[in-house]
């Protein structure tokens, strides 16, 4: 009777143990939503991610398409969401006049990600496309790969540049030092930034008085505009080359023109479908009562391993992606 009693608590024990431990199964939950908001085009790979998953994704996007959302727009793309009652939203805004509606978010117990570039408030997770050191030296090897490794180069900046932005800079400067010695840094204008004609006209006299000007760098989004429309302005294709910030997508015809006349090439954070993907993975994660710790993680699908960083609440992605006149044809109508 002693052996018999003793087996039946054993092998309660075991059951107990299995349901505790075990990953709460989709039958067990409702169908989670997941909202992306401001930069929509992260949402394709949400998508694939949430057929695979049982999830729904919900995007939200500024009227007149990414980066056109004023204050306001934006507020009220948070604030639809919340009284949508979504479990989870997506966001890169860092804009810190956001950070009022970001503590609703949170008040309202809907998981807040951040994905792409991290956010002003506090979130529960950012999901990264590479860190800042991969970013800033893949620009820096996109520029050596077409300048030969030599010559005079610029970095071009940005009037109220994102905070990123400024260590990107410190990375391509220190690495362009150690790893492109005969790469020889000039002054560039302290008035870029405006994005307009001046703009383009200060830079075309930035390469006139250093004739040896044999590349350009832009650390941000405008200023990749700037410098692809500068050097083709100026018939100095072939002889001036530049690598600019992707930001968020390759749609844009005017930049697929730069990369296919050969006056740029662009560098993306990361390949925005699968940062959608991993955002969508990541926030069922969450959803399904997990908590990240430390380490790498398997994601499956078109991803594979990513890694956690604790320190960030940081789930990172991997490389960087650049886009050449060899590989557009590839990427162009995929993001």
């Amino acid at each position: 009777m002693h052996k018999t009693i003793v087996a039946l608590a054993l092998a309660l024990s075991l059951a107990l143990a299995a349901i505790l431990f075990a990953r709460p199964t989709r039958a067990a939950h409702r169908q989670y939503t997941i909202a992306y908001l401001t930069y929509v085009n992260y949402a394709r790979g949400g998508r694939e991610a949430a057929k695979r998953l049982g999830v729904r994704v919900l995007v939200g996007s500024c009227p007149n398409g990414p980066g056109s959302c004023s204050p306001s727009d934006e507020n009220r793309l948070y604030t639809t969401m919340i009284a949508r009652h979504v479990d989870a939203i997506t966001s890169d805004g860092y804009d810190p006049t956001l950070t009022p509606v970001f503590r609703k978010v949170r008040k309202a117990g809907i998981l807040l990600i951040a994905s792409g570039d991290d956010i002003a408030g506090r979130r529960d997770l950012w999901v990264s496309p590479s860190d800042p050191v991969a970013y800033g030296e893949a620009l820096a090897d996109a520029l050596a790969s077409q300048t030969g490794k030599n010559g005079e180069y610029a970095i071009l900046d940005e009037q109220g540049e994102f905070p990123i932005a400024h260590t990107w800079k410190k990375v391509v400067k220190a690495y362009i030092a150690r790893a492109y010695p005969k790469m020889k840094l000039v002054a560039a204008p302290t008035e870029t930034g405006a994005g307009d004609q001046n703009e383009v006209d200060a830079i075309k006299s930035l390469m006139s008085a250093h004739p040896h000007l044999k590349g350009l760098i832009a650390v941000t989004r405008t200023e990749t505009y700037m410098a692809g429309e500068a050097i083709t302005q100026a018939g100095r294709i072939g002889q001036v080359f530049s690598s600019g910030n992707g930001g968020t997508s390759l749609a844009d015809p005017q930049l697929r023109g730069y990369v296919n006349s050969g006056a740029e090439e662009l560098v993306f954070v990361a390949n925005p479908n699968t940062l959608g993907y991993l955002t969508c993975w990541a926030a069922d994660y969450l959803l399904t009562g997990h908590r990240f710790t430390p380490g790498a993680y398997d994601v499956g699908g078109p991803i594979g391993r990513v890694w956690y960083y604790a320190e960030h609440q940081e789930l990172r992605l991997g490389q960087p992606l650049t886009i050449t006149k060899q590989n557009l044809a590839l990427y162009a109508n995929k993001f």
